[in-house]
């Protein structure tokens, strides 16, 4: 199935780029809103829903709106309404975000919830348009359209219309790429700033800068010049909130030590991944008992073994996914996209956790996108493998999306 297929072969590649995005975002509405009206929404430990404003609607606009603030949606409502404290655990959380729904958010009469699907569904427009461009330049249209339809229908991308920061992020780092490559240090370091402030995996955005900076002087150091100054701006980002915690709470490292909630301890990558993979292997005889207490692997509760075994098997298929993705793009990337996505893709797994090792990384494959220009690029002449991966892809994300609508552990 094609793209020109789909949407007509009239429509220029950005146009049919944008209407699959848009496509994909009412797809992923219409699902949530159907898993939630017609299963409704399971009951988490009431913790997971203390700010009140995190689900503000009733009826069938409670069951199309409240899904999206779920999980670490809580977590930035509650900041956004009552800042950062000491010892909760929202110090994990980077400010951008929450600052950017408390201060938007007088436009929608306070209503959080709305704010951030705003939010996140704007940046995800700029988003597919960002990425789109910069594929288009570095490649052709075709491929920076096959990009974009690739992450309108990832398994996860239905967090691009949540109260999280993956909309962005995703945003920011485009547009410090883009500058980038076309020698606007400042505007990239700006842009790596802020991006430092939604996440702290931001201050990776450095490095495809000095790809980008050195690869322009010929990878001659004696061509530097004072623009080299501006890559430092995207680290300021993250000392700016080192400096917020270390004037509020005394603990300039808070943010790092608050992951201890999530079970979060320091490891080599080849151990997590050994971890991981243990863990998928017990996940997997977890599911093929068909028991739910059965216990094949460390779980907090007993009633939640089966979920821990599809979070682990889920976790490690997105791995791989990734891995193939950027080993297959290593000639075929430049520079700047390969270095960012091997990085993107290696830091999560210095800190796994207890229970899922590769805790959360579906989610934050999001950000890596390499991984879709490189998938863009696989497929290119290949349009039966295009078919089946775009098969899957929906089918993926028709189910990881009502899980999330459900209030269910997706990543």
């Amino acid at each position: 199935m094609s793209e020109g297929g789909l949407l007509g072969d009239r429509q220029g590649p950005l146009t049919r780029a944008l209407a699959v995005a848009a496509g994909s975002r009412l797809f992923v509405l219409l699902v949530g809103f159907a898993a939630a009206a017609l299963i409704g929404i399971s009951e988490p430990q009431w913790a997971w829903r203390f700010p009140a404003g995190a689900e503000t609607f009733h009826g069938l606009l409670g069951s199309l709106l409240n899904p999206w603030a779920h999980w670490d949606g809580v977590w930035y409502i509650k900041i956004a309404r009552a800042g950062y404290a000491d010892a909760d655990g929202s110090t994990a959380f980077f400010p951008l975000y929450p600052l950017l729904l408390r201060y938007l958010g007088v436009l929608f009469d306070g209503n959080l919830v709305v704010t951030g699907i705003v939010v996140s569904l704007l940046c995800f427009a700029g988003s597919a348009w960002l990425l789109f461009r910069l594929v288009a330049r570095d490649f052709d249209e075709r491929t920076a359209l096959r990009a974009v339809v690739y992450l309108s229908i990832f398994p996860t991308t239905f967090f691009l219309q949540a109260v999280y920061t993956e909309s962005l992020f995703l945003l920011l780092s485009l547009a410090c790429f883009s500058w980038a490559r076309e020698g606007r240090w400042r505007l990239a370091g700006l842009a790596g700033l802020f991006a430092a402030l939604t996440r702290s995996t931001g201050v990776f955005l450095i490095v495809p800068m000095a790809v980008y900076y050195f690869q322009q002087r010929g990878w001659r150091l004696r061509r530097a010049d004072a623009n080299i100054a501006n890559l430092l701006i995207v680290v300021e980002g993250l000392l700016i909130w080192m400096a917020y915690l270390a004037i509020t709470f005394g603990r300039p490292m808070l943010f790092a030590e608050a992951q201890d909630q999530w079970r979060r301890s320091f490891m080599l990558p080849n151990f997590s991944i050994g971890r991981a993979l243990e863990a998928a292997m017990q996940g997997l005889r977890q599911v093929l008992s068909g028991q739910y207490l059965d216990l094949y692997w460390p779980v907090s509760t007993p009633g939640d073994a089966y979920s821990v075994a599809v979070a682990n098997l889920t976790a490690l298929a997105f791995l791989v996914v990734v891995g193939a993705c950027l080993a297959y793009g290593l000639r075929r990337l430049p520079p700047a996209y390969t270095l960012y996505g091997v990085v993107s893709a290696a830091y999560p797994l210095f800190f796994p956790a207890k229970y899922v090792p590769l805790l959360s990384f579906p989610r934050f494959a999001l950000a890596i996108f390499p991984v879709f220009v490189a998938l863009a690029l696989f497929t290119r002449d290949r349009p039966r493998a295009h078919a089946a991966i775009v098969v899957a892809m929906v089918a993926a994300l028709a189910a990881l999306t009502a899980r999330y609508a459900l209030f269910e552990w997706v990543a």
